[in-house]
């Protein structure tokens, strides 16, 4: 499992109230995890000082940042490469170079490449998927879909279209988003399925610092007759906790 699997997990899950003398004080916790685009080094590493919980390269050209990557991961700093596509070789130097997460678009990408084993995968998504791809989906265990949305306000339209792909996949959606999204936008993307965002690339400091704090201002997800929450979570998500807390249990 990635390091971002493990983040998203650590993040959906939902702690109850401490009980007894001497509770601690949590920090409020984020809706969905928090990721940001960005291009170089320096850009990576400014955005997680400003509180992203993982960076995507999305570089212009074929080739992915390797040394970035290395350098990164070197720090522990949870970091993916997004591509236009992806083969058999150019996977095999995203492990060795550390890369803990790739995105790439189902028709360019081999499926030789793809290894939840070694380097999680993340699909780009869109609308035009039919039933049965997205049903196919759910054996090879991916750790996502990646959806961009068109600007201005989201129609019902486009939510539903989000909860068709989440719920037919059974796979967490990461949406990328303005990072001036408003707190009632980012609550309608984690009720749709969706278990991170991503930062648009070019978002300043202060602009990541303002999404954090609308991702911890989300209302948690509302209750349905029978008590159950009804914010839709594949359950990939609840998978990913279960092995995360395998892991902690391993290290204890």
């Amino acid at each position: 499992m990635s390091e971002l699997q493990k983040k998203i997990a650590r993040i959906l899950r939902r702690e109850g109230p401490a009980i007894g003398f001497g509770a601690r004080v949590r920090e409020t916790p984020k809706a969905m995890l928090m990721a940001a685009l960005v291009r170089d080094e320096a850009s990576a590493r400014a955005a997680i000082d400003a509180g992203a919980d993982a960076v995507v390269f999305r570089p212009d050209g074929a080739n992915p940042p390797l040394g970035a990557l290395e350098a990164l991961k070197k720090d522990k700093i949870t970091a993916g490469a997004w591509l236009s596509a992806l083969n058999h070789e150019t996977a095999e130097s995203l492990v060795k170079a550390g890369c803990d997460f790739v995105v790439s678009p189902i028709d360019a990408t081999e499926s030789t490449a793809v290894d939840n084993e070694r380097m999680g995968h993340l699909l780009v998504a869109s609308s035009e998927f039919d039933d049965t791809t997205l049903r196919s989906l759910g054996p090879l265990a991916l750790e996502g879909l990646v959806v961009e949305l068109p600007g201005g306000a989201m129609t019902l339209k486009e939510q539903l279209a989000l909860v068709r792909l989440a719920s037919f996949s059974n796979t967490q959606l990461v949406v990328v988003v303005d990072p001036a999204a408003a707190v009632a936008d980012l609550r309608v993307l984690r009720d749709s399925g969706a278990a991170a965002v991503i930062a648009r690339d070019g978002a300043s400091a202060d602009q990541l610092k303002a999404l954090v704090e609308s991702l911890k201002a989300v209302p948690p997800p509302r209750k349905g007759k029978e008590g159950r929450e009804i914010a839709l979570v594949p359950s990939i998500a609840a998978q990913a906790e279960e092995e995360d807390e395998e892991d902690d249990d391993f290290d204890e």
